[in-house]
């Protein structure tokens, strides 16, 4: 039996599934278990298993880790371009003032010897200051880039919908024509499987792995396991013993889905634990990769959802740590720091890519209550030891101004491009975005 999805949805032990509980049903039975594991697992890829934690050959691959900032995160806000008093006038009472001033910028500029300028965005832009454990690490030893002003070209959307936006950028396409994600398709060129070659941390499916290439969703590495039962670990032993002498079909895809389980159910789920400053939230999310990708079970790409970024009020003062941009800013940079962190000490981060996305920027002038409204162009950022820190990206405006018609910061760059170069240098795939062809001249985003 094959599927045109693989993705596993498997459940917290001892709890529902996700869709019987949005649902409001009862769990899953034992029969529903096995035949919806079974019909979602069927399809295999066959081809080499590539081996993880191998710095002295980072040729053989990266991992790739999406973040996907849900709700538009303010691009403004996150790199903002402190030099422009029109952006601070747009902005009265939430502009990012310059370096040194209260609440002020981090500067992204040449006096860091490790990063680069390609176009000359030297000093135009900095970073929000809630990022200051990530500056002090990845973007001083070079390995943290910019993308200001990026999304998708006007001429195939400039949609200002939330689901819109999120399922164009997750899919790397506006057209109808494409049903798949882009991470996904990265894991169908790449062939090879492993054991769990994807995997995505939220508590539903996350589009970017849609596709035929195996994925399983894991919300929390130290509650994982299969749902139905009252004990999930005796239901889970039932289950083998029951199809341990069959094969194939539904039977055999059950059985593979439960090895998973039985593989991550040995991790150690408090390993890395000195990086993070939580054992919950996003480090936990960050913290679950780390370990998984360390696990030998082949994981190549995971996506990792991060939400709240919708701030149409009172998105906070400079300076002002209480305010919401801040904290959300600050979460993100302190489990990018762990995760950052736990992979630098065995040399594995040579091998990882991370890009950090979100569906749309926010208006450039801030509204009557303090916030953003929905806007174009937004920041994209990547990392890694393969990442060559710096800003890039076309020109950027010389001068911050409001659009009469909508207020946008105009889409400068086609996010596709950065994400095409990482994919293509470091996971080795080719251009997996059907609508997009890829200039001639690369950006330098590469080591």
């Amino acid at each position: 039996m094959t599927t045109s999805s693989t993705t596993i949805d498997a459940c917290s032990v001892d709890g529902p599934c996700f869709e019987e509980r949005r649902a409001g049903n009862k769990p899953f039975s034992r029969r529903k278990m096995l035949a919806g594991v079974g019909a979602m697992g069927a399809a295999t890829v066959a081809g080499p298993r590539l081996a993880f934690a191998t710095p002295s050959n980072p040729g053989a691959g990266d991992a790739v880790v999406v973040v996907f900032l849900r709700g538009a995160c303010d691009g403004l806000s996150l790199t903002p371009p402190f030099g422009y008093q029109s952006y601070r006038d747009l902005r009265p009472t939430i502009a990012i003032p310059p370096p040194g001033e209260f609440g002020g910028a981090l500067p992204l500029d040449s006096t860091n010897a490790n990063a680069a300028f390609p176009t000359g965005i030297d000093g135009v832009v900095g970073l929000h200051p809630a990022m200051a454990p990530l500056y002090e690490t990845m973007w001083a030893s070079g390995n943290l880039a910019i993308i200001p002003a990026a999304g998708l070209p006007a001429s195939e959307s400039s949609t200002r919908s939330h689901f819109r936006a999120e399922q164009y950028w997750e899919r790397g396409s506006a057209s109808a024509s494409v049903r798949t994600g882009w991470l996904n398709r990265m894991l169908a060129a790449q062939g090879g499987g492993g054991a769990m070659p994807g995997v995505g941390k939220a508590s539903q499916a996350i589009d970017l792995l849609g596709g035929p290439a195996k994925t399983i969703s894991v919300p929390n590495l130290g509650n994982f396991g299969i749902g139905g039962f009252r004990n999930g670990t005796r239901g889970r032993q039932a289950l083998n013993a029951i199809h341990a002498n069959s094969s194939g079909g539904i039977t055999g895809a059950g059985l593979e889905v439960l090895s998973v389980v039985d593989s991550l159910d040995a991790l150690n789920a408090d390993a890395g634990n000195g990086f993070y400053t939580s054992n919950r939230g996003l480090n936990r999310d960050f913290q679950d990769v780390a370990i998984m990708l360390r696990s030998g079970l082949g994981l190549r790409a995971a996506a990792i959802d991060f939400g709240g970024w919708d701030h149409h009020n009172e998105l906070g003062a400079p300076g002002d740590t209480d305010g919401r941009f801040w904290r959300r800013t600050a979460e993100l940079s302190d489990a990018l720091r762990g995760f950052t962190d736990d992979l630098a000490s065995d040399g594995s981060i040579n091998e990882v890519s991370i890009i950090v996305i979100t569906e749309f920027g926010r208006t450039i002038n801030e509204n009557g209550s303090n916030g953003t409204d929905h806007g174009r162009g937004a920041t994209i950022m990547a990392m890694g030891g393969g990442i060559q820190g710096g800003v890039f990206g076309n020109d950027y405006p010389d001068v911050i101004e409001d659009d009469p018609d909508r207020g946008d910061l105009s889409v400068l760059t086609d996010f596709r491009q950065p994400v095409s170069e990482i994919l293509g240098g470091r996971a080795g795939v080719g251009n997996v975005f059907p609508t997009f062809t890829p200039p001639a001249e690369a950006m330098g985003l590469l080591r």
